[in-house]
């Protein structure tokens, strides 16, 4: 199992090389891949799953499929002494959103990961609303004004 994971989280990694966030889209991969394989169908002889990774401008987005479970995928309310079940507390702490889908027979497990995570607010306002019309040049504070 654990070649498995480390070879997708290696196949990540190389696709992924020069993403900002690249050691969270791993760390990712790592947990779905785990999960595959310790809870679902994935895991028997004979069994697969399929790793997409996704990548444009200012993100990427990685993808897995599994051959299903009748357990239902959730994030569990662990207290703070709980040795495991903290696959997917990671995976939404770390991820800009994800999500799953499918059933019993299969389950696609994405995750998004933008490389600006925070929105920007650029304002439009010009000085002389701010200022009136009556602005003198002089009280405009620049980058390059000195203090």
């Amino acid at each position: 199992m654990a070649e498995h994971v480390r070879q997708a989280r290696e196949f990540a990694g190389f696709l992924l090389a020069d993403l900002p966030r690249v050691d969270d889209v791993v760390l990712v991969v790592s947990e779905f891949a785990a999960n595959a394989l310790r809870h679902t169908a994935s895991a028997r002889p004979g069994g697969h799953y399929t790793l997409e990774v996704r990548r444009w401008h200012d993100g990427a987005s990685v993808s897995l499929t599994d051959e299903g479970s009748h357990k239902v995928p959730r994030v569990p309310d662990l207290g703070d002494l709980a040795e495991c079940g903290r696959g997917l507390q990671t995976v939404e702490a770390v991820a800009s959103e994800w999500h799953w889908t499918g059933d019993c027979r299969g389950r696609t497990f994405t995750a998004t990961f933008l490389a600006r995570a925070h929105a920007v607010l650029v304002s439009s306002i010009s000085p002389c609303e701010v200022f009136g019309d009556d602005l003198h040049p002089a009280a405009v504070l620049t980058s390059d004004s000195a203090l």
